[in-house]
């Protein structure tokens, strides 16, 4: 199309000379006699021939240049240098053949138009058109009149146009995501890649209407975009939809799209790529981190959020629900003597049995260990008692393995909402108090949360009092457990784990106070304690000659959403002068329920230099959906799995994924809780090299843990 413009507008312009020309002989003959007319006629060739931006020549019947314009300059000649030398001195020796015949054709009589390449003064090669009018005087031809056009960016531009397409027509069919074009609702291209996904060959996708490849249940969608698209509400759009292979089969396509305009007609251009298997891992990995391993039950993270959601629904509605709480009596004991596959079979048959006892729409958890939850919606007191009853009546008929009779009975505590709490904590924590009341009663009952369980309150009450005391008191203490390389046996780090040595009852061990500190806020003053002084000691061993090691510290859900962390931990090491990169702090899964929020504060934290950990891992379900989004350097895989590591799969099987995912995502893993050298084994061969537990140390106070380790170290 260029081409045929560039050849118009170029006859154009010969013409609109030739005609100037013949004008101004006309004029010339009728105003002979008038010399000012003659003068002005003259000016007018003057300007048409010397101003015009293309350069013209006049040649002789040989081929040499007689005159020329000022615009051959463009070519870096002046016209004294050309005049009277012939051209084929400036045509290059391959067009020179072609350029000569043309020019004999002209000086025959036919005018001629052709394109060639010259060289320029510089030597640059250079581009051109060429018209050659033969030139009539007295009916003879005299010489040639020739005007030539400088396209030697035209050409480029044509030639870089070429390139481009053969490059994107090669990238294009080479590509490994599929790409489609559409119009009108079907395909009109498809690269090799689709025909690849889709198990069609191009010749029949070509020509399909979206309806007859697109799984129905996502049809509006994808309707709805490309009509987004055609009616520019939207740019490019990026969204998933699942199509149907040719065997019938389904696929999940992750598309990104756009409008563009093709053989003359809008259309729409997109990119697919075959998610189908990351979609199904993703769905594996939820219902994974949703779901007991063991029993396949809800676990307690998704009976949190259903407990979420009842209480939003019944507070909007008005209505109640009930939550029980069981545990099976003497079930440690059936471990203990037959073992935990045993035990395992018990809690799958204990598990389909409570299955029996509710609707559908009740959800039934593990909640952890041998205890289970159910959520009965819409639900009141009598409701509530009709399951228990139910439970117990299932639950106590004896059960059979390897040949022995087993009997499991349950204790039950139930919580009504809104009566007895509003708050999901509330609620669970008043429902376990109500099952360990059933459990003191003899077992084998329900028991609905009643106030004389206060006095359990009271206890707790009496506890914060001197918890508040301890710490004003300076009763807490720092211990150490170390972290080791499993690789070379020797230790790098150290966790630091908090100890209340109260003056009458000794050492506390943190499960007695921790949960408390936690409810009553006074985790986040005791974490800021951790904080300075785990760094102000790991300042110390480094001042006195010890080699520097990671020390991490366990930061709360509540302390890192309702303490300036940041800040604490900035004026921390400000303070004692330590290195950040020597710190960790370890933070649990529950803060990927404000995941913004999260990300915010732990790239303040990275800011600093200071490294994070996620403990428990493994047990929840928010950090295996964010962890692709959060800013973590390690991930501690929660003892729990590692205990039953490497006898049991289902155990295996988590951990094992979970450290090649933290292996993919660019991240460190370290396993809690190691007490055998199995488990040792088992964890280098799945490439964990990082580990703490019983095996190595139980926690240790400063003193010792500076005689064991770290002047050990010094030794070496």
């Amino acid at each position: 199309m260029k081409e045929i413009t560039l050849g118009v507008g170029l006859a154009i312009e010969i013409a609109l000379i030739i005609a100037t020309i013949l004008i101004i002989s006309s004029h010339l003959r009728k105003n002979s006699r008038n010399n000012t007319n003659i003068q002005l006629n003259e000016q007018y060739y003057k300007s048409l021939f010397e101003e015009n931006p293309d350069a013209i020549f006049i040649f002789d019947l040989n081929g040499k240049f007689v005159v020329a314009n000022n615009a051959v300059s463009i070519y870096g000649y002046s016209v004294a240098e050309l005049i009277d030398k012939p051209f084929s001195g400036f045509v290059l020796p391959n067009d020179l053949e072609r350029v000569t015949a043309h020019f004999v054709e002209a000086v025959e009589g036919n005018a001629t138009n052709y394109e060639c390449s010259i060289l320029d003064k510089e030597g640059k090669q250079r581009e051109i058109s060429v018209t050659n009018i033969p030139i009539f005087v007295n009916e003879e031809i005299d010489g040639v009149y020739t005007i030539i056009k400088d396209i030697t960016k035209h050409k480029k531009a044509q030639h870089d146009l070429m390139e481009a397409e053969a490059k994107y027509r090669s990238l294009i069919e080479n590509s490994l995501v599929g790409v489609y074009i559409m119009q009108d609702g079907k395909l009109v291209y498809v690269n090799p890649r689709l025909c690849e996904m889709s198990g069609y060959k191009c010749e029949e996708l070509v020509g399909l209407n979206v309806s007859e490849f697109i799984y129905p249940e996502d049809l509006p969608l994808v309707n709805e975009n490309i009509s987004k698209r055609f009616n520019n509400e939207i740019g490019t759009i990026k969204y998933e939809y699942r199509a149907i292979r040719k065997d019938m089969s389904v696929i999940t396509f992750e598309l990104y799209g756009s409008k563009i305009v093709y053989n003359g007609k809008e259309a729409i251009i997109g990119t697919v790529i075959d998610i189908t298997e990351r979609k199904n891992t993703e769905k594996m990995i939820k219902h994974m981190a949703y779901h007991d391993q063991l029993t396949d039950l809800p676990n307690r993270y998704l009976l949190r959020e259903k407990l979420n959601e009842a209480i939003i629904a019944s507070s909007q509605n008005n209505c109640r629900f009930a939550l029980i709480f069981l545990d099976l009596d003497r079930f440690k004991a059936i471990n203990d003597t037959m073992g935990h596959e045993v035990g395992d079979k018990v809690l799958i048959e204990i598990a389909e049995r409570l299955k029996a006892c509710v609707n559908e729409k009740d959800i039934i958890s593990r909640y952890g260990g041998d205890e289970f939850s159910i959520l009965l919606p819409e639900s009141g007191e009598q409701r509530a008692i009709e399951a228990a009853q139910q439970i117990i009546t299932k639950l106590s008929l004896p059960l059979t393995f390897q040949h022995h009779e087993l009997l499991v009975t349950p204790s039950i505590g139930i919580t009504i909402f809104p009566t007895h709490g509003e708050s999901l904590d509330t609620l669970i924590k008043n429902a376990d108090l109500a099952m360990y009341h059933a459990k003191s009663l003899g077992r084998n009952n329900y028991q609905f949360f009643n106030e004389e369980l206060n006095k359990k309150a009271q206890h707790d009450l009496d506890l914060e009092l001197n918890l508040r005391k301890a710490l004003e008191q300076n009763q807490f203490e720092l211990f150490y457990q170390p972290q080791v390389n499993l690789e070379t046996n020797q230790i790098y780090g150290a966790e630091a784990l908090m100890r209340w040595i109260h003056p009458e009852k000794g050492i506390i061990p943190p499960d007695s106070f921790i949960p408390l500190a936690e409810e009553t806020g006074l985790i986040i003053p005791m974490g800021e304690w951790a904080i300075r002084t785990a760094c102000r000691q790991n300042q110390k061993w480094q001042e006195v000659g010890f080699s520097p090691i990671t020390v991490s510290v366990n930061i709360s859900a509540k302390q890192f959403f309702q303490s300036n962390l940041v800040e604490i931990v900035e004026s921390a090491l400000t303070e004692t002068g330590f290195n950040p990169k020597y710190l960790e702090l370890e933070i649990t899964e529950s803060i990927t329920m404000d995941v913004e929020r999260s990300i915010t504060t732990l790239l303040e934290l990275q800011r600093l230099g200071v490294k994070v950990s996620i403990d428990d891992f493994g047990i929840g379900y928010s950090s295996l959906n964010y962890l692709k989004r959060l800013p973590i350097d390690k991930l501690k895989i929660d003892q729990s799995f590692i205990r039953e590591c490497p006898h049991d799969m289902n155990s295996n099987t988590l951990v094992r994924t979970i450290i090649i995912m933290a292996h993919l995502l660019k991240m460190k893993v370290i396993a809690e809780g190691v007490e055998t050298e199995e488990q040792v084994s088992f964890l280098l061969s799945q490439g964990c090299k990082e580990a703490q537990g019983y095996l190595f140390s139980k926690p240790l106070p400063v003193s010792e843990f500076e005689m064991n380790y770290m002047q050990k170290r010094l030794e070496k």
